[in-house]
């Protein structure tokens, strides 16, 4: 199943089953004589032992133990997840997974010999479970069981499964030994192989900021570009010094351009702009400096010229280039993330000025929704967000990645409110004509014919396939192939993909996406009452549909059945007969019964 956002959708603030969990709870609550440290805890203890709580009903009140109990609670949860063989694999899972955030978040660990980790990890080992493996690993390292080191540092020279290795290095790490410093300094070196080099520099910054600072430097300055900069960077820029010490060690060696900009990229659409990283990446890139702020006078003459000379049509295209990643952060037609603010209506709320301002100084034009906190905590690690939730324990924020990062209240040694999180050093990658373009295609967003989204129920987010290959590309396509090269077989290669405001996805950019003139796109809805619905395409010339992993007849768009639940719409468009250049789909209410229904929405 795939987890959804929907548009217009209605949602329960507590679920049947929870309800029956909870008041299972406080039934058991004065019964059974089974103790445990907290007492508030305890009735949830007795309800796991009694063996009548469901088994999915299982890691919401391991969740509970976690957020509530004392370290005798957590001690119980740690020996059933590492001495019962009737736990099964899922909440075996999620004690570990809580166990992990209670120590992140309320720095709390159970009470007894967490040396069961080497025999839960040896389990795990042979029964070739690598997402168990990962997390006990994690957990090493998170409570600090210095007695592992050796034997991880072992298994990481003889040669770990790649999934594991980011988390062997990481425990290292943490644990600070003076073996596992030397030998993480050592996979930092340039004859290691790239992926493992990456890892070892992250946590390396943890112990020797300006010793990683020089192995990341020497590491892009061998890069090309192919490679991705992100996760390398995350750890400089979440350091106060971070970005300087990167930004000498990059000054001091010779970038290829384009890799130069890749890491700027990198580090702008991470919502940050440090001078003293952006300063020697702008001149390895042959790139100019940010627009400045203007005049007021200068701000009313470039409005004239967007409004006289921008393209729309031109500025569209700008605002999807991959180099600006807009779609990271804000959506049209609930199509988009929801970091920043939906864009759909911008050009009829916003005059031009502020638009411009809102491109170059993003921080002076945050809406009260979007404003963030800036948070350094005890270990000298800064984290920008919108805060999503706050207690008196931990406060949660939202980066510009979409990623919810937990802070507890007590790591908290400075706060401020931040920038925004749309960093203002973008326009570095445009021309002027572009910038001005990009401001014109603003300007006509829910304003203009062409950019005022449809009231129709139509299509905006999709899956793109990325070269799709062999049996499925003919015109004779057999079901079989089909479902398993698209729906079997490497997943991660449905690209995120987005239509044009009118609706219509571009089969331009999804050509290039599928390197194919055969596009395969799918678009997911949520049928919340069985019924039927009528699909009404732009154009049928060379499209085939399937529901789910059904082929459609052409006779059933008119009113296709759907049960209820969540399904998956896709489209195998042939671009060489396809007449259009965009492939617009509205999914609508078919004959009776009609079905109710929503269309998944977000990223």
């Amino acid at each position: 199943m795939f987890r959804v956002r929907t548009a217009f959708s209605t949602s329960r603030r507590y679920s049947l089953p929870l309800l029956v969990t909870l008041a299972a709870i406080c039934l058991l609550s004065a019964s059974g004589s089974l103790q445990a440290g907290n007492p508030t805890v305890a009735p949830m203890i007795r309800l796991i032992e009694s063996g009548r709580l469901p088994e999915e009903r299982i890691p919401t009140v391991v969740e509970l133990i976690c957020k509530r109990g004392d370290a005798e609670d957590l001690q119980y949860l740690f020996e059933k997840a590492a001495s019962e063989d009737t736990v099964s694999s899922e909440n075996r899972s999620a004690m570990l997974t809580g166990l992990a955030n209670t120590m992140r978040d309320r720095k709390l660990k159970p009470s007894g010999d967490l040396t069961q980790l080497r025999g839960l990890l040896k389990r795990a080992t042979a029964d070739k479970n690598l997402a168990l493996q990962k997390q006990v690993i994690e957990l090493v390292g998170l409570w600090k069981v210095q007695g592992m080191a050796g034997e991880l540092a072992d298994t990481l020279k003889q040669g770990a499964a790649d999934e594991l290795t980011g988390a062997m290095i990481g425990t290292l790490a943490e644990l600070k030994g003076e073996d596992s410093v030397r030998l993480i300094t050592d996979l930092t070196k340039p004859d290691q192989p790239k992926r493992l080099r990456r890892q070892a520099i992250v946590a390396l910054a943890g112990i020797d900021l300006s010793a990683a600072a020089e192995a990341a430097g020497q590491y892009i300055a061998d890069a090309n570009t192919k490679d991705n900069f992100d996760s390398l960077l995350k750890p400089f820029l979440a350091r106060q010094q971070g970005p300087n010490l990167l930004g000498k060690a990059i000054a001091a060696r010779e970038l290829n351009p384009d890799v130069a900009k890749l890491v700027l990229r990198s580090m702008l659409t991470s919502g940050k702009n440090e001078a003293a990283l952006a300063d020697p990446l702008s001149e390895a890139a042959g790139l100019g400096k940010a627009m400045e702020p203007m005049t007021k006078e200068q701000l009313q003459q470039l409005a004239q010229e967007v409004a006289a000379h921008g393209d729309a049509a031109r500025g569209e295209q700008v605002f999807r280039r991959e180099e600006l990643n807009c779609y990271k952060c804000h959506a049209i037609g609930k199509a988009g993330a929801n970091i920043g603010p939906d864009l759909s209506a911008v050009g009829g709320s916003s005059p031009i000025d502020y638009l411009v301002n809102s491109l170059l100084l993003p921080s002076q034009a945050i809406k009260e929704a979007y404003k963030t906190a800036l948070i350094l905590d005890i270990d000298g690690l800064s984290h920008t967000g919108i805060v999503v939730d706050r207690d008196d324990e931990r406060v949660v924020l939202r980066d510009a990645q979409g990623k919810e990062v937990t802070i507890a209240e007590d790591d908290i040694e400075f706060e401020k409110e931040g920038d925004s999180l749309m960093p203002s050093g973008l326009t570095k990658f445009l021309t002027h004509q572009e910038f001005v373009d990009l401001v014109r295609y603003l300007s006509a967003l829910g304003k203009d014919d062409g950019y005022t989204m449809t009231a129709e129920p139509t299509v905006y987010r999709w899956r793109v396939y990325r070269s799709p290959s062999g049996k499925t590309t003919l015109p004779n396509a057999d079901d079989d192939s089909i479902r398993n090269m698209l729906f079997e077989y490497a997943p991660e290669k449905w690209t995120p993909f987005y239509s044009l405001a009118s609706g219509e996805l571009p089969l331009g950019e999804a050509r290039n996406v599928a390197r194919n003139p055969m596009v395969f796109a799918y678009a997911e809805i949520v049928v919340n009452v069985a019924g039927n619905i009528q699909l009404q395409l732009n154009n049928e010339n060379g499209v085939i549909a399937w529901l789910d992993n059904r082929r459609v007849a052409p006779s059933e768009l008119q009113s296709l059945h759907v049960a209820e639940g969540e399904h998956r719409l896709m489209f195998r468009i042939d671009t060489r007969e396809f007449p259009a250049e965009g492939f617009t789909a509205k999914v609508l209410k078919g004959s009776e019964p009609a079905a109710e229904y929503t269309i998944v929405v977000g990223e």
